[in-house]
């Protein structure tokens, strides 16, 4: 048996944690810039806000029904993540983190008489511990505990978790599961299976193996599988090695200044860097891009993109930095207003990997470089520090490029300025 800890409407749960004033009440997360909706606590599904809309054609809608409405708050979210990831854990280490809100759990040395017992403590733990509400759902294969999570969301009967482990169980939920909402099957199929009469899962379930795998290959006769009890996936407890690191951001308002494109980039570089050195990786080329607002009809001849290669791999932010800021003066065209750009990594390999190069620079100035660099992290990884404390002086300005976040809610458990007080 597989399980699915499913987060319930994540972003919006956790802006509720140090707010208990919120719970019950109306709360909306905005995407970068305040862009679209993405995220709605479950009363402003009831008003019938659809996930994705536009902020400015909701706005009205959302003021008039006292809708709180929220900048995304990634700092918080990516936290309070960790911390309910970290109990899962604690309950087995045969785990698979899906996504920031969902993690598989491998169930095979769980007794069968107590996995409902023991999923309710798992529940009522991570509400304990981080006021984070979650729904479980169980199943022979991942697929049927995706559906087993959506019943436990939407069945309030079953109290936060539900688990499929009987034929007329399983039966009735495919029954209630549209097609489209199937783990594996996309908004093309969906369309597709629909008008060949096919809109429920339990439809699905019930063609012949030999069409569906004719019709959807591989993926679709895997999707058919799970769907009839015989697993196809198994629990992914080591991530697959990445390929690359991006770190990129549209701005709150057009930019055509190269000085402040600058700042951008040395900012994304950084970024990716941090990452790749968490992860004990180097990268062999980087690549700068730029997009124009995508609403100008030009916007496609107006992007563009430069690569260069790092003189040796590695993660160091000066390196880094000094490849992607002159790959921007290659992609750079002046007079164009740029309403997004970001910083690709590619050629990543491990640190232990790496092949000395003939023409790379010295060992003993790389070593100090090597040294320098976790010096910084040291400081800028300090309590007392504020964030990018020490920087590359290509960061130095003071722009407008940066995301807009005007409704954003306090880091409170990354930043010790915005610790909450209690009176």
């Amino acid at each position: 048996m597989f399980a699915l800890v499913d987060c319930n409407n994540f972003y919006a749960s956790c802006e509720r944690v140090f707010r208990p004033d919120l719970e019950g009440e109306p709360i909306v997360v905005l995407s970068n810039n305040d862009g679209c909706v993405i995220a709605r606590s479950n009363e402003v599904k009831a008003l019938g806000v659809p996930m994705g809309a536009p902020y400015f054609k909701v706005r009205d809608v959302l003021e008039t029904s006292g809708v709180k409405i929220f900048s995304s708050n990634y700092a918080l979210y990516g936290d309070m993540s960790g911390r309910v990831m970290n109990i899962i854990f604690s309950f087995s280490p045969e785990v698979e983190i899906y996504s920031i809100d969902e993690a598989f759990i491998d169930l095979s040395g769980f007794s069968p008489d107590l996995i409902i017992s023991q999923m309710n403590t798992l529940r009522a733990n991570i509400k304990k511990w981080t006021s984070i509400p979650v729904s479980i759902g169980i199943g022979p294969t991942k697929t049927l505990a995706k559906i087993a999570a959506e019943r436990a969301k939407k069945d309030l009967s079953l109290v936060g978790v539900c688990m499929l482990d009987e034929a007329s169980k399983i039966n009735s939920a495919l029954s209630l599961t549209p097609v489209g909402d199937v783990w594996g099957i996309g908004r093309a199929w969906n369309k597709r299976l629909n008008a060949n009469g096919i809109s429920t899962a339990l439809d699905f379930a019930n063609q012949r193996t030999e069409l569906v795998r004719k019709k959807m290959g591989v993926t679709g006769a895997r999707t058919w599988l799970e769907l009839n009890g015989t697993k196809a996936y198994g629990v992914e407890t080591q991530p697959d090695i990445r390929k690359s690191c991006v770190s990129s951001r549209s701005f709150s308002k057009t930019v055509s200044s190269i000085d402040e494109l600058k700042e951008a980039i040395a900012t994304f570089a950084a970024r990716a860097s941090e990452r790749l050195r968490a992860e004990k990786m180097v990268a062999g080329t980087v690549t700068v891009f730029l997009l124009a607002n995508r609403f100008d009809e030009n916007a496609i001849a107006q992007n563009s993109s430069a690569t260069i290669a790092l003189d040796s791999p590695s993660a160091n932010t000066a390196e880094v930095t000094k490849c992607a800021l002159a790959a921007l003066t290659r992609a750079y065209k002046k007079g164009v207003a740029y309403k997004k750009a970001g910083v690709s990594l590619f050629d990543l390999s491990s640190m232990g990997s790496l092949q000395p190069n003939l023409f790379s620079i010295s060992p003993d100035r790389e070593n100090r470089a090597h040294n320098l660099q976790i010096a910084i992290d040291k400081i800028n990884s300090s309590p007392r520090a504020v964030r990018d404390m020490v920087h590359v002086g290509a960061r130095r300005q003071k722009s407008n490029w940066h995301m807009r976040q005007d409704m954003r809610s306090p880091r409170y458990t990354t930043s010790w300025r915005e610790l909450a007080c209690v009176t």
